[in-house]
């Protein structure tokens, strides 16, 4: 038998099961298995490969007597990829099923010695993100985003949702900050969208009186910190004829709900083998207003434009974890100078300072979700624009959505890979992407 005879190898994936349909099987029947191998040990006359793919492993027994001699197995290197077809048998092994080997074929060169372990520094993985994504315990945070977009895009479609999409190329910064990327557009300049915010808001004037879009988002800040990524993917709702922000917060409420426990029933032996992590669905998120949470969290932790510190996004997690039992809270009414110009101001403070009808979700002391009333009138949207500085002949477009007739209207943007951060705690926000980008990383 020649390991290197790709054809046969080819041919042979043509019947491929997964390992985890195994369970299925019936001893002594044949099968045929592919993966890449995460172990080698060779014993006198017999050689066990644990072979690896997305649903599991299993160990191959390769028995001298069957191929003759094992010095074919000298070829293999760890995360080398094969096909295998043999008898699914019985056993011994106690830790895996197993496969008596009866044919193997390479179907790539044998692996290189790996770049990267699993004590190996973060960036550099980040530098090896395909071979580090060969740990189940990693592959699991790729699989659950993907999971959690299907239970979101599940209750939106149930509950009668438009899903839209929008350009990512645009003439105007969506939040009209700083933080955009700038790209020449022919003769012009334009940037890559911040948020789809101008566009849904757009469709509920079109009629549309609920939407929703996921896609990719683009942010230049020049950070650093675990919470932060360049490019990431945004999940944005708009909602039309609301009466408050609170519409907003329940329709927000009922998709956490629904998502936290759809991963709870399908994957929470897996959440708890890893990330020992128990998924929490709750009934309720509990609302504590600007006002509350200056006095929860302490003046250190204020900034100057009337938003809280990341230290006092933790404080407050900590505190509704104690007061509430929960991992989940709304901030709302947030000062009109920490927000943009298209939210609704609303019911001044104590002290008289003015507030908006604005809500951010914490999940375990992080900020995943904004949202807010839109202001949808637009003689008070060009006064809120030229309020903060802006120019309004840079929203013109933007404000003709408002000339025409319009309803009111509300919605959030959601951070996925914040989500699935905090859902597993993981430390860094870059393990929960594919493949990173921040200020520094452009590759792979």
């Amino acid at each position: 038998m020649d390991i290197y005879d790709y054809n046969k190898g080819f041919e042979l994936l043509k019947n491929r099961i997964n390992i985890k349909d195994l369970e299925k099987i019936e001893y002594d029947k044949e099968v045929i298995l592919a993966g890449w191998i995460i172990n080698i040990k060779n014993i006198g006359n017999i050689s066990f490969i644990i072979l690896r793919d997305q649903t599991g492993d299993v160990q191959i027994t390769i028995k001298k007597d069957i191929f003759n001699d094992l010095e074919f197995t000298k070829e293999f290197s760890l995360h080398t990829f094969i096909v295998v077809k043999g008898k699914y048998i019985k056993g011994i092994a106690k830790k895996y099923k197993e496969v008596l080997a009866e044919e193997i074929y390479l179907i790539s060169e044998p692996a290189d010695r790996l770049p990267i372990d699993e004590n190996s520094y973060f960036e550099k993985r980040m530098n090896y993100r395909w071979i580090d994504l060969r740990d189940p315990k990693k592959s699991l945070i790729i699989k659950l985003t993907s999971y959690a977009v299907k239970y979101i895009r599940e209750y939106l479609y149930n509950n009668n949702f438009i899903e839209i999409f929008s350009p990512k190329i645009i003439s105007t910064a969506s939040e009209g900050g700083a933080e955009v990327f700038e790209l020449k557009y022919f003769d012009r300049k334009a940037y890559l969208a911040q948020s789809p915010q101008f566009y849904k808001q757009m469709a509920i004037c079109s009629g549309f009186e609920k939407v929703f879009e996921i896609a990719p988002a683009f942010r230049a800040e020049p950070s650093f910190t675990s919470r932060h990524l360049t490019e990431f993917t945004s999940f944005d709702v708009e909602i039309g004829y609301i009466s408050s922000h609170y519409d907003v917060m329940k329709v927000l409420e009922e998709i956490v709900k629904y998502t936290n426990k759809k991963i709870k029933e399908n994957f929470e032996d897996e959440i708890k083998k890893y990330y020992n992590v128990d998924v929490f669905v709750p009934e309720n998120i509990p609302k504590i207003k600007m006002e509350e949470v200056y006095e929860i969290v302490g003046k250190n932790n204020i900034k100057e434009n009337g938003d809280i510190t990341s230290e006092g996004e933790k404080i407050l997690g900590d505190y509704v974890k104690k007061t509430y039992d929960n991992e989940f809270v709304f901030i709302i009414d947030w000062p009109w100078t920490a927000r943009p110009f298209y939210h609704m101001k609303g019911e001044p403070m104590k002290n008289g300072t003015i507030t908006t009808k604005s809500f951010d979700l914490l999940y375990k002391g992080l900020e995943i979700s904004t949202g807010s009333q839109r202001e949808h009138r637009y003689k008070i949207l060009l006064e809120q624009i030229k309020e903060k500085g802006l120019n309004p002949d840079n929203f013109k477009y933007y404000l003709e959505f408002f000339k025409y007739g319009a309803p009111t209207m509300g919605g959030f943007g959601f951070g996925i890979a914040r989500y699935i951060k905090q859902l597993l705690n993981i430390e860094n926000v870059k393990e929960a992407v594919l493949i990173p980008r921040d200020p520094n990383r452009l590759e792979p």
